[in-house]
């Protein structure tokens, strides 16, 4: 009897042995199959990351390129120059002029004064340009050397420029800058005072000089020599 119930027993602990192995094999093809889609799915992610542009290492090249200076930036910075505009006026008519060129260009003003009033305008005005005497000035501006281009205004004496101009000229280093003559007159024109730009201040480039007796001029004077477009 205990023969036939263990050969009875034999199939059923088969069956099971059977059924536990099938679920073992199930269990580990589920893990794997679990982990191919872990994998997949990193793998995913980490394409799109890609695509978004996201990187796990920093742009060396990004890191240290410097910003680049576009050619509209290098011309507008070419461009820029500080402008002054002196001038001596004895009867305002130098100082209007003046006020149109500072209009029109931006430029700042600065009055050229003789330190010492004449006793005698007539008779030392005249004395003081024929002996090429340089009278004491006074400028109301201390940043000259700042300024690219410089206007020199004054009126005609006896065809030259006040004594002053000579001293306001030779008193300052106008090297590698602009100067721009004009003036104003009553008859006489600008070229014949025009000499001593050249011998006060050699190494400035001197710009063509305009007798700015009429204002109107002024606007197509500066665009003529490059001033204002």
């Amino acid at each position: 009897m205990k023969t036939r119930k263990n050969i009875q027993l034999f199939p059923l602990m088969l069956a099971i042995s059977f059924v536990l192995a099938a679920c073992g094999s199930t269990s580990s093809r589920e893990n794997a199959l679990m982990d191919d889609v872990s994998k997949s799915v990193e793998e995913t992610l980490m394409i799109e990351k890609a695509s978004d542009g996201e990187n796990t290492e920093p742009d060396k090249e990004s890191e240290t390129a410097e910003p680049e200076t576009t050619e509209s930036e290098t011309a507008e910075t070419a461009e820029e120059g500080k402008i002054l505009i002196a001038y001596y006026s004895h009867t305002g008519n130098t100082e209007e002029a003046a006020q149109k060129i500072a209009e029109l260009t931006g430029g700042d003003l600065a009055e050229i004064q003789r330190a010492e009033e004449y006793e005698d305008l007539y008779e030392e005005a005249e004395a003081e340009i024929l002996d090429g005497i340089h009278p004491e000035i006074t400028v109301s501006t201390e940043n000259i050397g700042e300024y690219d281009t410089i206007f020199v205004g004054y009126p005609i004496w006896w065809d030259e420029a006040p004594a002053m101009i000579a001293t306001f000229l030779a008193d300052h280093d106008f090297s590698g800058k602009t100067v721009v003559p004009f003036c104003t007159s009553a008859s006489d024109d600008i070229d014949n005072s025009l000499h001593i730009f050249s011998e006060l201040c050699p190494d400035a480039e001197i710009a063509e000089g305009l007798t700015a007796n009429d204002l109107d001029e002024i606007e197509s004077w500066l665009s003529e020599i490059g001033i204002v477009k």
